[in-house]
């Protein structure tokens, strides 16, 4: 078999420098898929961070380092993008809209690695200069871990319960160390490898840990037992969807079971025996404890909308409503609601733009409405109508939400190159924005 042709056969797509054009001087420096599949970002010598959909269609560059970006990593919840770079500094976007959530500064070199822990509430880079800063992501604050690496920070990743942060530094060191995240104190250091460790990573259910080292091999650990009684993983009753954290999916999850049997089913968070209003608001009132859900209520227009929350908020006329766990549950879920009621009724820009083939239109209600959008050619000729039907209030900005163009007309044909313009309708609402098909 000629293996040469084989690996040619196995490649789906290939893209050279800015876009998919042709370049000699951009160089990709890190690569990495979101967790739900859907983005490819890729770090660039050119001081950006591409983006692509489904790694076919480019999106576009998010713009702000001033030197090499040298590594990224995605947040769990596909919300957040993180970029370490040789500027010295460390930033978190917002990957849909492409804007620069955050610039943390504190390195004194080269940021050579960045991780995001399961809630996206605290980021790790590693530097040149042998420290891991631990970044507040809601509040910009920092903690310095002093490291015993020599020659940099090189590699970085969370405990799947985020307790436990491992570093490994690559060139001329043969361990890897593990940290104390809510202490920043060194808990173990590997050093069963005899030559520098290149690279760490955990299995999907946190249970094994990998290290890869330049001796040729690559040693497995049972993480469940290997720090002892010091890293044991508390599996709490309101992680119903068991991935080692307390966050908007186990909400998700408890009401995709709403009203069917507890049994042995996790849902059933107060074990009752029917999955109910009231395991909403067990959860909810974790999210409080454990992630300090009000100043992350942002995160809400990913997974929720005004409709269910206001749906559960009814359900909880039902209840003994003086229990403090369920006050402090009624609690988040107004606070969630009110970050996903609008004020104010938007047209928000089409995302990526320019597009090739397709596009998706964000918007946001502030009052119920049927909603219509269409699409004009830079001549006035209107190309095509998308009836999207009376919709709740809220926020309709990530994919499976916003409208949507495939870049065809009424007909079905795929339309030029060109400026065409987007109006949406919604009660009294009209409002008109720009968008650039290029091909």
């Amino acid at each position: 078999m000629d293996i040469s042709n084989a690996t040619h056969t196995a490649t789906l797509y290939k893209w050279y420098g800015v876009g998919g054009g042709s370049s000699l001087t951009a160089g990709y420096t890190s690569i990495a898929f979101s967790p739900d599949g859907q983005i490819l970002a890729a770090g660039n010598n050119d001081k950006t961070v591409h983006l692509w959909y489904r790694g076919r269609t480019y999106i576009n560059a998010l713009i702000g380092h001033t030197e090499e970006v040298t590594s990224i990593a995605f947040s769990r919840n596909n919300r957040l993008l993180v970029s370490g770079s040789n500027d010295q500094t460390v930033r978190l976007w917002d990957f849909a809209t492409g804007s620069n959530l955050a610039t943390f500064a504190g390195h004194t070199e080269k940021v050579l690695s960045v991780a995001v822990n399961a809630d996206a509430s605290i980021v790790a880079s590693g530097s040149e200069d042998n420290t891991i800063i631990l970044w507040d992501v809601a509040t910009g604050e920092s903690r310095i871990v002093h490291t015993e690496h020599v020659k940099g920070v090189h590699s970085l990743t969370f405990s799947i319960d985020g307790n436990s942060l491992i570093s490994s530094g690559y060139w001329q060191d043969n361990t890897a160390q593990i940290w104390d995240v809510a202490t920043g104190e060194q808990i173990k250091t590997i050093t069963d490898h005899t030559g520098s460790v290149y690279n760490i990573n955990f299995s999907p259910d946190g249970s094994i840990l990998a290290t890869g080292s330049w001796d040729g091999t690559v040693l497995l650990w049972d993480y469940t037992v290997f720090l002892g009684t010091k890293n044991e993983i508390q599996q709490l009753a309101e992680d119903t969807n068991r991935d080692g954290s307390v966050d908007l999916q186990d909400l998700i999850f408890v009401a995709s079971q709403f009203g069917q049997p507890g049994n042995e089913n996790t849902a059933d968070v107060n074990g009752d025996g029917v999955i109910n209003i009231a395991d909403i608001l067990l959860v909810a009132a974790a999210l409080e404890n454990v992630n300090g859900a009000p100043s992350r209520y942002s995160q809400a227009i990913e997974f929720l909308t005004a409709a269910e929350v206001q749906q559960w908020l009814k359900q909880t006329r039902y209840l003994n409503s003086n229990i403090p766990k369920f006050q402090k549950g009624i609690a988040v879920l107004e606070g969630l609601l009110a970050v996903l009621t609008p004020e104010k009724t938007l047209l928000l820009p089409n995302y990526p733009n320019p597009f090739n083939p397709e596009t998706w239109i964000p918007y946001q209600l502030a009052n119920s409405a049927d909603v219509t959008l269409r699409i004009y050619s830079a001549d006035g000729q209107l190309v095509r109508t998308l009836a999207l039907g009376n919709q709740s209030p809220g926020i309709y900005q990530n994919r499976s939400r916003a409208a949507y163009w495939d870049g065809k007309n009424e007909f079905g044909e795929p339309v030029a190159s060109g400026v065409y313009f987007y109006t949406l309708s919604a009660g009294k609402f009209t409002a008109t924005r720009r968008m650039v098909i290029r091909k």
